[in-house]
């Protein structure tokens, strides 16, 4: 295997995070992380069983959540480990008081600073510090339209149904 190849892994590990945290795929974040790791999350500190423990009590009020993951640079710092930083930018939206009321929407702007290992052939997350930017709350109102294909934060958001859909 090439290291191109070990980065795209390690890139692919990083979007499935986004996407499972998104998704409120508890099992996929988990996946990402190896059990002894280590993520420092905010308020959290701890292994990943206890973060997604978190993740699942602070999204509990979130209705929409999009991580943007960019600027991926990974440095080898031996065969089976590498450091890596990357970009996120997170839009975090709490549910409206009130149906088709204001919302809050959370813009953060950090990084996650991550020591990836490879064990037993996969790439994994084994220690990772969340790097905080910023964080601003704006008032918004969703004028979505009814009839469009909205996103949901479960497993049946139309991303784990798109192999089922056919083709042409």
């Amino acid at each position: 295997m090439s290291r191109a190849d070990d980065r795209f892994e390690i890139q692919d590990v990083l979007f499935r995070y986004a996407r499972a945290v998104d998704r409120l795929d508890h099992d996929a974040i988990a996946a990402c992380y190896f059990d002894d790791a280590v993520d420092v999350h905010g308020g959290y500190t701890g292994d990943a069983a206890g973060l997604v423990e978190d993740i699942r009590t602070r999204h509990r009020t979130i209705d929409s959540s999009q991580h943007f993951i960019s600027n991926v640079l990974v440095e080898f710092t031996g065969q089976d480990s590498a450091d890596v930083e990357s970009y996120c930018l997170c839009f975090l939206r709490q549910k409206p008081a009130e149906p088709c009321g204001e919302q809050e929407l959370a813009v953060i702007r950090c990084r996650y600073v991550d020591r990836f290992e490879r064990r037993d052939g996969s790439w994994g997350i084994a220690d990772r510090v969340v790097v905080f930017d910023e964080s601003r709350v704006v008032p918004v109102v969703d004028r979505l339209n009814p009839d469009w294909v909205a996103s949901r934060r479960d497993g049946t958001d139309p991303v784990y149904s798109w192999g089922s859909r056919g083709g042409a």
